[in-house]
């Protein structure tokens, strides 16, 4: 702190002790409101504005709002932009003005979000303390009206276009043909049989775990027809436990899904079947059958048993039609009341995508093993056909719902990635041009995608010389420690993802972000698989799959793989302060697929036997999507 800084504090102690003194000893236990702001800082966190301000002789601390352009008791009344608390450790002096020799916790720290200086920046800024007892004005304090709001940072519009990506559509009367192609898995085939490798050893481990799944004491035939996502979300999208929300016990889940008491229900019946097809595919493909494991018969079988059940029973309402808009669902708690947001069950989009990319990549491997009779084929079509339907309807209307919210630029995350990859996979599975141009580029008439994977790619990574988005969730403080549910800074890092708002608990943070470019990466091997190369693609700030997965990679050089971020290690990572304190996780997988596809990029190579060492220890090792997409 510089000298001019203290004589103010002092300056503004002094007043109020002096202003307060006569109050404070008519009522000791409702003193007046005083406080003094000491500026505003701009750096790369943000603006913050800063000061303190408390009740005389109360140790609580005090809520403080922060108005524009006039006071809260001014003739014209000021705008009230948002409110923060007087919670950080002060200085004696303070102590002193506000007469508390115990709580002691009177300063403030409190960030503008970059959204408001567009409306408000050059105006006056009053701070308003807010009493704790008695009926004392809730006043301005000190500073209020002579301090500024600074200027606004620059605004990252969206561009005219998108840069077009190259290739175009190929037509493939044959699968597998979504996430795979033929050539691809007879490649991982001839990779997982050669002894010592990292392909070898996760195919082991494939093969295991789909000898364990059909051994198991599982209700594989039960399947949920009811309005829950949660339902969905455990029995068919997402096995580990637990899951997001209201996660249901396996007693609630039996009883939802109608299983056998002896059994337990399915949990992530989609992933269990791709993983099943997919070892039967590379067994076709000639990969060594392991002793004790199943046969390409026993484990294809059991894969379409899975998906059929689901198919002729799963996802119908109370008149036995398929649940097909945002309406159909509901999300309950676990007592049965309904949550209830201002975005309505919207996510139930992405909890049905998590799902469907499984089902859609089981399908398609099945068929191309001839494992599937017409029949099935004609039944999973359906299924399939439904959920695109669902899908692509709750996308757009959630896009408009989105866009007419506050935090409109919170469109560009991982629930909208996996939005596009199950449309893509869909339309791909069906070698549907139209829908699948309409998911990449946007489409037009009934084809419509209002938010295309073009446009995703462009928001999601940020690029050189970018600007950061300003419509999003504003920080709570310019700790990233506790700024909870978000925290964003000022400034972004060439790969960084804009997925970063969800700062609820250290996994998220990164989580979040390198959760998104997986979604990415699997998008981006349909576009492969289908014409395009999407590995060249560069957006229109020269963002690139490539630059997102060396950005994340630092933090993993840096630190090593599932450990947290310091500013002692991370230094040389740009923007590092965004994420200290959370956990370098979700990387391994987007370092692996980087280093595969991008074989010349040395930093991503470097990194990838602490990332496969890292990897294989995670319980998604094994996730049949991206399953082969590593060097050997």
């Amino acid at each position: 702190m510089n000298l001019n800084a203290h004589h103010m504090i002092l300056l503004g102690c002094i007043l109020a002790m002096l202003a307060g003194s006569e109050a404070a000893a008519q009522n000791a236990q409702a003193g007046r409101i005083i406080g003094h702001i000491d500026g505003v800082a701009v750096d790369d966190v943000g603006a913050h504005v800063h000061g303190w301000a408390c009740q005389q002789g109360r140790p609580e601390s005090i809520t403080v709002h922060i108005y524009a352009n006039g006071g809260a008791y001014d003739a014209v009344k000021g705008t009230l932009v948002l409110a923060g608390k007087a919670d950080l450790d002060e200085e004696p002096a303070v102590d002193r003005a506000c007469q508390d020799t115990v709580g002691r916790k009177h300063r403030f720290d409190i960030p503008l979000p970059g959204a408001s200086l567009l409306q408000f920046h050059g105006m006056p800024l009053y701070v308003h303390g807010i009493r704790v007892v008695g009926n004392v004005e809730n006043a301005a304090i000190g500073g209020s009206g002579t301090t500024r709001f600074p200027d606004a940072p620059a605004v990252r519009r969206k561009p005219s276009s998108y840069p077009p990506l190259s290739g175009h559509y190929t037509n493939m009367n044959v699968h597998p043909r979504v996430f795979d192609t033929q050539a691809d898995l007879q490649d991982i085939a001839q990779r997982a049989g050669r002894a010592g490798s990292y392909s070898n050893s996760r195919f082991v481990a494939l093969g295991d775990r789909v000898r364990r799944d059909i051994a198991a004491k599982v209700d594989w035939q039960a399947t949920y027809s009811g309005c829950d996502l949660e339902i969905y979300l455990r029995g068919f999208s997402y096995e580990q436990k637990p899951a997001y929300g209201n996660d249901r016990s396996d007693d609630e889940l039996r009883k939802a899904m109608n299983g056998k008491p002896q059994l337990t229900p399915p949990h992530g019946a989609a992933i269990v079947a791709a993983r099943a097809a997919l070892y039967a595919a590379l067994l076709k493909a000639g990969a060594p059958q392991l002793p004790g494991t199943p046969s390409v018969a026993d484990a294809a079988a059991f894969a379409r048993g899975i998906l059929l059940a689901w198919a002729d029973h799963g996802f119908r309402n109370d008149k036995g039609k398929f649940r097909l808009s945002e309406e159909d669902y509901c999300d309950l708690k676990p007592d049965g009341s309904p949550v209830v947001t201002q975005f309505g069950t919207f996510y139930g989009a992405l909890t049905l995508t998590r799902g469907v990319i499984y089902s859609v990549h089981a399908q398609d491997l099945l068929e191309g093993m001839d494992e599937l009779s017409l029949d099935g084929q004609a039944r999973l079509d359906t299924f399939h056909h439904n959920m695109f339907d669902t899908i692509h309807s709750i996308h757009n209307r959630e896009y408009e719902v989105n866009m007419a919210w506050k935090y409109s630029d919170e469109i560009y995350n991982n629930q909208f990635a996996g939005h596009l990859t199950a449309l893509l996979a869909l339309s791909r599975l069906f070698d549907d041009q139209e829908n699948f141009e309409a998911a990449l580029n946007g489409g037009t008439g009934a084809a419509t995608v209002k938010l295309p994977w073009i446009e995703l790619f462009d928001g999601i990574i940020y690029g050189v010389n970018d600007i950061p988005l300003l419509n999003i969730t504003p920080n709570t403080s310019v700790d990233p420690a506790k700024s909870h549910p978000a925290y964003t800074t000022a400034i972004v890092a060439p790969g960084e993802i804009n997925d970063r708002y969800r700062h609820s608990n250290p996994l998220q943070s990164m989580g979040y972000s390198t959760g998104s470019l997986e979604g990415l990466y699997m998008a981006a091997e349909i576009l492969k698989n289908s014409g395009f190369d999407p590995y060249s693609f560069r957006g229109t700030h020269a963002q690139s799959l490539e630059m997102a997965s060396r950005y994340y990679g630092c933090f993993a050089k840096s630190e090593g793989f599932d450990n947290l971020v310091t500013a002692e290690k991370s230094h040389s990572c740009p923007d590092m302060r965004e994420y200290l304190g959370s956990i370098v996780n979700g990387v391994a997988p987007t370092v692996l697929i980087g280093a595969y596809r991008f074989p010349n990029d040395g930093d991503l190579v470097a990194l990838d036997t602490a990332a496969k060492a890292s990897y294989v220890k995670s319980v998604f090792s094994i996730e049949s999507i991206m399953f082969g997409k590593w060097r050997d």
